[in-house]
């Protein structure tokens, strides 16, 4: 695997299936309607988090590997839940009692909603469904080979009931403030107004500066252009490289 390859002989690896990706009969005869995609484990989900938490306990920091199945987020797989299945979230929550350092690895087709494990990782790694290399790559990046440098294509919710939320979303009612809340302004009053994780969001190992912002025009006009141009540094210790991120506004849309 991806983990073996990088550490070598310098250490050992302590694999546990810990959970299954779902122990929903319904949701497993989907997913294997056409072809046997997933494999249920013969043991309990009991019986899998306590040899899972074993393996912890005697690790340094752990690595869990949560998210989706390829079949539940395809053509014709739509979700009413976007949270980890109820399998995994047991899983992650016995995982951190352990107290030990807590990564999750995320293969995912859509954003999810991630509001507990966002609170109970250490550190989290998107990394969508990986291609063959993609054990070879993920392992460069845990253990700090190379600089995780991608941003979020799309936002993630904090929750279902958030969607559609994206950073042009054009929103309805009174526009929220939040510096001067008002009780008529356009919010959710159960939950944050804002994306767990927005549009264009992403960790470095390393920090940038962007600085001698230039534009050829303050404005862009109808078949014209802009000529943009930016001065970026590496101010950390660390190789690595980042998006630079340019966001345009039609002050006065023909269409909305």
């Amino acid at each position: 695997t991806g983990l073996q390859n990088a550490l070598g002989d310098k250490g050992k690896i302590i694999y546990a299936k810990g959970a299954n990706v779902t122990d929903d009969k319904g949701i497993v005869d989907f997913l294997n309607l056409y072809e046997k995609a997933v494999q249920v484990d013969s043991r309990s989900p009991q019986e899998m988090i306590d040899e899972a938490v074993a393996a912890a306990k005697q690790s340094d920091v752990v690595v869990a590997v949560v998210g989706e199945a390829q079949g539940m987020a395809h053509e014709a797989s739509s979700r009413t839940d976007i949270t980890l299945p109820p399998s995994q979230r047991a899983l992650i929550s016995a995982l951190k009692a352990t107290g030990k350092p807590l990564v999750l690895v995320l293969m995912n087709g859509r954003p999810l909603a991630l509001v507990k494990e966002d609170q109970q990782a250490d550190a989290i790694l998107e990394t969508w469904f990986a291609g063959t290399e993609g054990g070879n790559a993920i392992a460069d990046v845990l253990f700090g080979d190379y600089n995780p440098s991608g941003k979020l294509p799309m936002s993630f919710p904090r929750s279902v009931g958030q969607i559609p939320t994206y950073y042009s979303h054009l929103n309805t009612g009174r526009p929220y403030n939040a510096d001067k809340p008002n009780k008529y302004t356009s919010r959710y009053f159960d939950e944050a107004n804002g994306p767990l994780y927005p549009f264009g969001y992403g960790l470095s190992y390393t920090t940038f500066s962007v600085s001698d912002v230039k534009m050829s025009a303050p404005t862009l006009q109808r078949d014209g252009s802009v000529t943009a141009s930016v001065q970026v540094t590496n101010t950390g210790k660390r190789e690595g490289a980042t998006v630079i991120q340019l966001y345009l506004q039609d002050v006065t849309a023909s269409m909305s």
